[in-house]
């Protein structure tokens, strides 16, 4: 019993050190940062109950409330899956917090828009876009990035 439980005491340490690795979704706070530090992010999103999340990488340009009451980013899917099957890598999307199931962010930072690099990307519109009610947070694109995490 007494090893049980320095196992225990030694797994939770370790968790509380990573929460990150079992992190359950994303806090406002965590969008805040990865937006004022224009660094890209891994998440893990659920699009459908009852299947299991798929991994996305993504730069977060908004923080927004949905048209439908859900809050949710605007950001730019660099690679990852998709519910559209036929996507190619690389688009604009709107992902609700409530189906962002782990949020990892990296070092890699951004310095202006992706859409401002190639041209067949359509441009990032900082009010949002017409499923939006309101833009709670958005990225300053016009401010150099941020040097620390």
């Amino acid at each position: 019993m007494k090893l049980y439980n320095l196992l225990q005491e030694v797994i939770l340490e370790e968790i509380e050190k990573n929460q990150r690795l079992i992190s359950e979704g994303v806090s406002t706070d965590d969008v805040k940062l990865a937006i004022d530090g224009k660094y890209n992010v891994n998440i893990l999103y659920r699009d459908y109950k009852n299947k299991p999340p798929s991994s996305r990488y993504i730069q977060v340009y908004n923080f927004s409330k949905t048209k439908a009451g859900n809050k949710a980013i605007r950001s730019y899917q660099i690679f990852g899956g998709s519910k559209q099957k036929t996507r190619a890598t690389g688009f604009w999307k709107i992902f609700r917090l409530d189906r962002i199931v782990g949020w990892y962010p990296t070092k890699v930072k951004w310095v202006e828009p992706v859409s401002n690099k190639d041209s067949s990307i359509p441009k990032y519109n900082s009010n949002g876009d017409k499923t939006m009610a309101n833009v709670i947070y958005k990225v300053n694109v016009d401010q150099p990035q941020s040097k620390n995490i």
